[in-house]
Formats: C-alpha cells, structure tokens, sequence
C-alpha cells in the first residue's frame, strides 16, 4: 500500500508541475482534473489505515488543510467551478 501511496504522491507533484506549462484552455482543464482526481485517490487510500496516515500526515496537511486561506485542494476544486462558469485562464 506505500507504493500506492507513495506513486500517487508523486503524481499529484508531476501534474503540479506540468501545471506550470500548460499553454491553452484545454491542457489547463485536463491537468486541473486529473490533479482533483489524484488528490481525492490520496485521500481515499488514507482513509482506512492508521499507520499510512500518520506516515503521511505532513504531506496530507499540506495538500488539505491551510493556516489561512484555502487550501490545495480547495483552490484546485475552485478553479475547476471557475473554469465551468466560464472564467477561463488563457
């Protein structure tokens, strides 16, 4: 289960990156998707087990929760809404 874990994690950094480079509406949209859809795997693969949340409470901190603001995941979240009222960012 830690190699789950530990893949879906570096995915979620690969699509941040690739976030950075995106050049059209459509690329935007796509990677913004699949970066919900990672980061909600995330979730789901620590929900049920103790031991994998606390070896990955840090970095589950940091994708979920903000001392102020929103968080990763919540801006993630808004700017796919932002994209469907049809603010778009290019």
């Amino acid at each position: 289960m830690n190699k789950q874990v530990d893949k879906t994690v570096k995915h979620i950094s690969e699509l941040q990156n690739r976030l950075n480079h995106v050049r059209n509406n459509l690329q935007y949209i796509k990677v913004i998707q699949a970066l919900k859809d990672s980061l909600d795997k995330f979730y789901d693969l620590l929900n049920n087990d103790q031991n994998l949340q606390r070896e990955y409470e840090a970095t589950y901190l940091r994708y979920f929760f903000s001392a102020g603001g929103l968080s990763f995941y919540d801006r993630v979240c808004y700017s796919i809404l932002d994209y469907r009222y049809g603010n778009k960012p290019f």
